[in-house]
């Protein structure tokens, strides 16, 4: 009112206002809307200016300071309008029912203005009921503390061929640089990738991914020009704790990405130290191009295929070709190179030498990236066999990210080998702790409740993620290996079963399983059958000895079985970390060539 006529600035209204407190630009927001409930929607006193900030134009009378201004409104007529500066000693009324009157005194506005707004609007509001939400509404940032965040994939509007990476690369920057502050969980990549495409309530997502915030948004690429429109939703009531457009050149969308990160930082009030805020600024090229091809390499990663991995090494290799310093596209070859090795498309010793190089650059780059501490840590578990040099990994990545949840995983198979059983559960409940809907981190767990000794407990957890995502192989094949366990083989071989048929038969140690499952059973012909199977496809695509290995083991031919985990030995199959611990192998425990096959890894 004593501004009336002239726009005010959000930023303006924020600083002289709420100079005492923390508040985001969508606390004004839901703060306007319910002073214009006091008022009446229908007088317009508030008026809008896009992108700008707000204009009081309601008709502003000026009465003498001697008489109150609720006298001077019975006893005089009704004055002509205000000049737009209101002389010292003179009170303003607002000619609208129930107005209320603001004493203006040659006093420093900016430590009167919060007074003034009770002074102001305090009677109307509560009289009006609004009062209670509108004071949430203002303390809103303070009145829960987020703790944890769901960033989802961004909306990708027009996109043209080729820029179907966009929303999701978004995204997976901004969950990279605000969990590098270790100041809050952020859910991974893959937890909320199932949400690109999709229109979803954040709210209902929260709520989903068990989080106190959501950070969702709009990006549109037109030329040689982005916008990017986000929104930072607190799940619990809904209120938008912050909202912003940015305009740039595509080639920068990494100052995009710098202003998101720091506001949603600045919005949740995450007290950063001054290394966190480097973290938090850092940036991993200064390749515009470089940095495109490595989300497009994320892109295709996170699909987690033969062909999409595939894909994501031609784009990794580019990134590094166009920078050379890039650690994090370094990291993404090891990761790539990892899995294709772990999903059998590449023999080990391709797959994790070549990883364990690319891993082992990344970190010649920058030392402290988590995600490449975490894949040496991989290789070393699945591929060198050495669980000391595997934990030092896990454990830097985790001082790097306390959060990141598949190191955590990966640490509770090691630490399971080494027979370190209430560690390893403990670091899987952490990984469970962070993304507690991926349906891999829950098999992972469940997998490892049953090295433990645990199986009931696995049992539960494998059977949570299976009513979760009825569809992922995996958790139906660590099922049918507890199932096996207890000797329940009608259960196992129905597992199997559907982890053979929903992998589409791609994975041969799923295969043979069931093919030990049948044995185990008393189905020789069936076991045979798998058997005969998997030595014909072996003749065209790569068949990890250990599989072919389980189903002599389960007929009973513990000669050729122990002869082919020597072939797995030397071929370094990954399965052969778990040698000490795999309960399949229970039958050649007393055999003096086991033992010789224990004496090759060291955990």
């Amino acid at each position: 009112m004593e501004n009336r006529g002239r726009l005010l600035e959000k930023e303006e209204l924020i600083r002289t206002v709420w100079h005492d407190a923390f508040v985001e630009e969508g606390n004004l927001c839901v703060t306007v809307s319910l002073l214009r409930k006091a008022f009446g929607e229908d007088h317009g006193y508030i008026q809008t200016v896009s992108k700008h900030g707000y204009r009081f134009v309601a008709e502003v009378k000026l009465l003498p300071s001697e008489a109150t201004p609720v006298q001077q409104a019975q006893a005089d007529p009704p004055l002509t309008p205000a000049a737009p500066e209101i002389p010292d000693k003179q009170k303003v009324l607002l000619d609208f029912p129930g107005a209320a009157v603001l004493s203006r005194r040659r006093l420093r506005l900016r430590s009167l203005a919060a007074v003034s707004v009770v002074a102001v609007f305090g009677g109307i509001l509560l009289a009006s009921g609004v009062w209670p939400r509108v004071r949430a509404a203002i303390h809103a940032t303070k009145s829960s503390e987020i703790r944890s965040l769901a960033v989802l994939p961004f909306e990708t509007l027009g996109a043209e061929p080729g820029d179907e990476y966009l929303g999701l690369g978004m995204a997976d920057a901004l969950i990279t640089k605000l969990g590098s502050t270790s100041k809050i969980v952020t859910r991974p990549t893959r937890a909320i990738q199932k949400y690109r495409n999709i229109s979803q309530d954040p709210r209902t997502v929260g709520r989903e991914q068990s989080v106190d915030a959501v950070l969702d948004g709009r990006i549109q690429r037109a030329g040689d020009r982005v916008r990017v429109t986000a929104q930072l939703i607190r799940v619990t009531d809904g209120v938008q704790l912050w909202a912003a457009t940015f305009d740039e050149k595509f080639t920068n969308l990494f100052a995009v990405e710098d202003a998101v990160s720091a506001r949603v930082a600045s919005s949740i009030q995450l007290e950063l130290t001054g290394k966190q805020k480097q973290r938090l600024a850092r940036r991993p090229t200064t390749s515009s191009d470089a940095y495109q091809s490595y989300l497009r390499g994320r892109y295709f990663w996170n699909e987690r295929t033969g062909k999409g991995l595939g894909k994501s090494l031609d784009y990794f290799r580019h990134a590094i070709d166009l920078d050379p310093t890039y650690a994090k596209a370094y990291a993404g070859m090891a990761d790539a190179y990892a899995m294709l090795g772990l999903y059998t498309e590449l023999p080990p010793k391709e797959a994790f030498s070549k990883a364990k190089a690319a891993a082992l650059k990344a970190l010649e780059v920058d030392d402290s990236l988590a995600e490449a501490h975490a894949t040496l840590g991989f290789v070393h578990f699945y591929y060198d066999w050495d669980g000391a040099a595997a934990d030092k990994e896990f454990v830097l990545a985790l001082q790097d990210d306390p959060n990141y949840p598949m190191a955590h995983s990966w640490r509770g198979f090691n630490l399971s080998v080494m027979s370190r059983f209430s560690d390893a559960i403990e670091e899987a409940k952490l990984a469970l702790a962070a993304d507690p809907l991926s349906a891999i981190i829950g098999t992972n767990a469940g997998w490892v409740y049953c090295l433990a000794g645990q199986n009931e407990q696995g049992i539960e957890i494998l059977q949570k993620v299976i009513e979760t995502d009825p569809n992922f192989p995996h958790a139906h094949f660590r099922l049918g290996n507890i199932y096996e366990d207890q000797g329940k083989y009608n259960g196992a071989i129905g597992e199997y079963q559907k982890a053979v048929q929903l992998s589409s038969g791609g994975n041969a140690y799923y295969e043979a399983s069931l093919g030990h499952a049948f044995a185990m059973s008393g189905k020789l012909g069936e076991a045979e059958k798998t058997l005969h199977h998997l030595k014909e496809v072996s003749a065209t695509r790569y068949v990890p000895p250990y599989a072919i290995a389980l189903i002599y083991i389960g007929i009973g031919n513990k000669k050729d079985g122990l002869g082919w985990l020597e072939r797995a030995s030397a071929d370094h199959s990954t399965s052969v970390a778990y040698l000490r611990v795999d309960p399949a192998l229970n039958r050649l425990r007393h055999e003096p060539r086991f033992a010789a096959l224990l004496q090759q890894t060291n955990f």
